[in-house]
């Protein structure tokens, strides 16, 4: 139904707010210094003098007190801050131990919460989930048993595969969705196919080889036989010739 696709994309912005919170949390409390909200607000207002076309946009500041305040744009507006122009850079994801795994997992996080946004159907909503799961596949790879727990990792897979079977997303996905899953269906596919083909084709081989010394005594016996008849027919010439019959 419609309206659950779209609860369903509600509840994926949600999700990835606080996705985004626990990484900007651990990424902060991770590097030197103060590790206070206040200090984190501190170093945003710095940058945004700093960069002010990169933190063009950005939700107000205003009034933030706690943790729960801060969204997704906000967090990854300073996670994925490479912090070039910075007068004391600390370029939270490339100080990490990997920092390519960890842009991705926040690209991907920001990515399925802006889908997730600005669903209006449950076409775009059903995109969220596919975008969602694959976020938490990301978070895996980036920050198990940093930022996530195994089990806190375990508890977002069960909410991603609720959030696909609401919205339908296995069976109403978007056509790029359709070839990309068809595309990793198809390799088991094809991997099944060829050892079927190549069983088929070694039995042929196998078959062909049983039957061929059959078919190569067939041939001696005819030959033999052909060589009996004409020795027969040479004693038979040679005693009409002797005068013997």
């Amino acid at each position: 139904m419609p309206e659950e696709a779209l609860q369903a994309a509600f509840e994926i912005k949600t999700a990835c707010d606080e996705i985004s919170r626990r990484l900007l949390r651990w990424h902060w409390e991770q590097k030197p210094g103060s590790h206070s909200l206040d200090a984190l607000l501190r170093h945003i207002a710095q940058r945004q003098k700093e960069s002010p076309d990169y933190y063009d946009r950005m939700p107000d500041l205003s009034g933030k007190t706690s943790w729960q305040q801060l969204d997704t744009t906000l967090c990854m507006r300073v996670l994925l801050d490479p912090e070039k122009d910075a007068a004391k850079p600390l370029d939270l994801l490339g100080n990490t131990r990997h920092p390519g795994a960890a842009r991705r997992a926040c690209n991907a996080v920001r990515t399925a919460r802006n889908e997730a946004a600005h669903a209006a159907d449950a076409q775009d909503a059903a995109q969220a989930a596919l975008l969602f799961h694959e976020a938490i596949e990301s978070l895996e790879e980036g920050y198990a048993d940093t930022a996530f727990r195994e089990n806190e990792l375990a508890q977002y897979y069960r909410e991603a595969e609720s959030f696909l079977e609401q919205c339908g997303a296995r069976k109403a996905a978007r056509p790029a969705d359709n070839t990309r899953g068809q595309s990793k269906a198809a390799k088991p596919a094809a991997r099944t196919g060829s050892r079927t083909a190549g069983g088929k084709a070694s039995n042929n081989s196998r078959t062909a080889a049983r039957r061929s010394p059959k078919k190569k005594r067939t041939g001696n016996r005819t030959i033999l036989t052909l060589l009996l008849v004409v020795l027969v027919l040479g004693l038979l010439l040679r005693a009409l010739h002797m005068g013997v019959l």
